[in-house]
């Protein structure tokens, strides 16, 4: 990616910060960066690694998710300034996403984001540069791999650990694999 790319994500993400609270879609931000839509689709894709929509509706439901923890703003208030012509339409992408509806996610009263701002490294290291060696998982593995869950934006809303170490350790290659491989 060149850097003029680079600057055209950077804007885009920009604007999208910039108008939140606004419905935003795929032909006004191509409108605002002057890119085509199906050129932005594809570069924004590429770059941030999920689509303009998907990074758009998780900015905006990571912002929804900071009102029902840290106002008491009513839920239908809250889906009005999310965007959302009802309250239904809203508790299920809410559901879809976050595993909860607003009103327990509300009750639990944790803010989890589940996308926060992306920022582009302006001087990335380019992948052909970068050698190291390349093992596979061991039983050893697993308590870093729950202590990465946290730091994972987006990745395991609700997610019950014990249940999930359960199921990784009676996967058939961390059973039965106790040696590193290269």
């Amino acid at each position: 990616m060149n850097s003029h790319q680079v600057q055209k994500i950077a804007a885009v993400i920009s604007h999208i910060e910039a108008h939140l609270g606004e419905k935003l879609d795929l032909d006004a931000i191509a409108n605002a960066v002057f890119y085509s839509k199906y050129h932005l689709h594809r570069i924004f894709t590429g770059t941030v690694g999920i689509t303009l929509h998907d990074y758009i509706q998780r900015r905006q439901l990571t912002e929804v998710a900071k009102l029902l923890v840290f106002s008491e703003k009513p839920i239908l208030e809250i889906a009005l300034i999310a965007g959302y012509e009802s309250q239904q339409a809203f508790t299920s992408i809410f559901k879809c996403m976050y595993k909860q509806t607003p009103l327990e996610y509300r009750q639990h009263r944790v803010f989890y984001p589940l996308q926060l701002q992306f920022t582009l490294n302006k001087n990335p290291t380019a992948f052909d540069a970068i050698t190291q060696e390349i093992s596979y998982a061991t039983p050893a593995d697993i308590p870093d791999w729950m202590n990465f869950i946290p730091l994972v934006i987006g990745g395991f809303p609700c997610l019950d650990e014990n249940k999930h170490l359960k199921q990784v350790e009676c996967h058939p290659l961390i059973k039965n694999d106790t040696t590193r491989r290269t």
